[in-house]
């Protein structure tokens, strides 16, 4: 079985920001907050991501990977993935097409992923770390950092300060001692690895927009092409990148470009319709089912257009998934340590039983980081968008999205 964390397709993109439409009664000048009302379904779409991630990772971290369940020809929790990135390529590129301020875009994108990163990142390392790690402590804590993410090493020195590294998007998943006999073993949030692909993806969205507005969807297309291109590389073979490899980057990338494709296409007057979605499913499920080889060359015309016409529907209940708090980017960041740390506390068990422990405890603590971290950093990155909003009047809503679009809470 495949150890790397990152080969697990985790979930591991946060809940992605800003659609820059209006939300319903905002005048269309005005900045959209992350306190605008919601009228779709993008909260509940990510929260399933979410959901599917934690049940695809059961499977691995009980050691049972070859029962992991397959849907639309991809494990679950990759599935959960390509919902995350699909929606971030439209919501991103919306959120830099209405803004073009650098200091508001990137302040935006990083307080919705840091806060609540370099939460989980400490209590990791301080807290469940030195509780269930085998060895003594002066040896857990037995190298001291001379640059963040190297470590001079001491006599029986631990790797325990590169773990810091997780904060600047630099995947570390091993803690000293930590889980080493486990079915998964020694991965503490294999979940983190696709931080650095989703981040790499705000960076280049500024960056198209430099391209005449004929050229950018070309643009995109080029690099979504190159993205199938390079995720067909076999893992040995793959270039890694600060501690990230590449060929599993450019599997999820090609989702973000197709997301923000659409975007575009959208403000050029592409409606989302739910009887063509129904048929590009109908036809990507035949496909998926008679060349699964094929699945992962293909998706992307098919999945992100579905994905983003259930999102931008306004469904009764559903669209309401985010009134106790935006829970998903909380699950998905501390779903595989609670998963870890309930094989340390009570072994194996029935992945019923599993599921509906590790669950309720993740749910409880996504809770508690969305009330204690997430949120007030939100407000903070209100304020910020409000001060660096443009003066310039803002573009209509793109054609086919509802007029209560929207921002993500990021």
């Amino acid at each position: 079985m495949d150890r790397d964390p990152a080969r697990l397709m985790a979930a591991s993109t946060p809940p992605p920001a800003s659609t820059g439409v209006p939300a319903a009664g905002v005048p269309a000048t005005a900045p959209v907050t992350a306190t605008a009302h919601r009228s779709n379904n993008l909260d509940a779409l990510r929260l399933i991501g979410a959901l599917a991630v934690i049940f695809g990772h059961a499977y691995h971290i009980v050691g049972r990977p070859f029962e992991n369940p397959v849907v639309a020809g991809y494990p679950v929790q990759t599935l959960g993935v390509v919902i995350f990135f699909s929606i971030s390529g439209y919501l991103i590129t919306a959120s830099w097409s209405r803004t073009r301020n650098p200091v508001s875009y990137f302040a935006a994108r990083s307080l919705r992923i840091f806060p609540a990163l370099i939460l989980v990142v400490l209590v990791c390392m301080f807290v469940i770390g030195p509780l269930v790690t085998v060895l003594p402590m002066g040896q857990y804590f037995g190298g001291f950092p001379s640059t963040l993410g190297q470590v001079r090493e001491l006599p029986d020195a631990s790797n325990v300060w590169t773990y810091l590294s997780n904060i600047i998007l630099r995947p570390q998943y091993e803690l000293p001692g930590v889980w080493g006999d486990h079915p998964y073993p020694n991965a503490v949030n294999g979940s983190l690895w696709t931080l650095p692909a989703e981040f790499f993806c705000y960076l280049l969205v500024p960056l198209v927009f430099l391209f005449p507005k004929v050229a950018r969807i070309p643009v995109i297309a080029l690099l979504l092409a190159a993205s199938v291109w390079y995720s067909m590389t076999p893992p040995l073979d793959s270039a890694v990148i600060w501690h990230s490899r590449i060929s599993d980057n450019a599997l999820m990338w090609v989702f973000f470009a197709a997301g923000a494709i659409l975007r575009l296409l959208a403000e050029r007057g592409m409606k989302f319709r739910t009887d063509v979605a129904v048929g590009l499913l109908a036809v990507y499920l035949v496909i998926a089912g008679t060349l699964p080889q094929h699945t992962t060359k293909i998706a992307w015309l098919f999945l992100p257009y579905i994905v983003l016409t259930i999102g931008l529907a306004s469904t009764p209940y559903v669209r309401r998934a985010s009134r106790y708090g935006d829970l998903s980017y909380g699950l998905y960041l501390w779903a595989f340590p609670v998963q870890q740390l309930v094989i340390d506390l009570w072994g194996v068990q029935r992945m019923s039983v599993n599921l509906v422990v590790v669950t309720l405890i993740t749910a409880a603590l996504a809770l508690a980081s969305w009330h204690a971290v997430e949120h007030p950093s939100l407000k903070l990155k209100d304020r910020i968008v409000r001060r660096f909003a443009p003066s310039r009047p803002q573009p209509a809503p793109a054609a086919g999205t509802p007029v209560g679009e929207p921002a993500s809470r990021s």
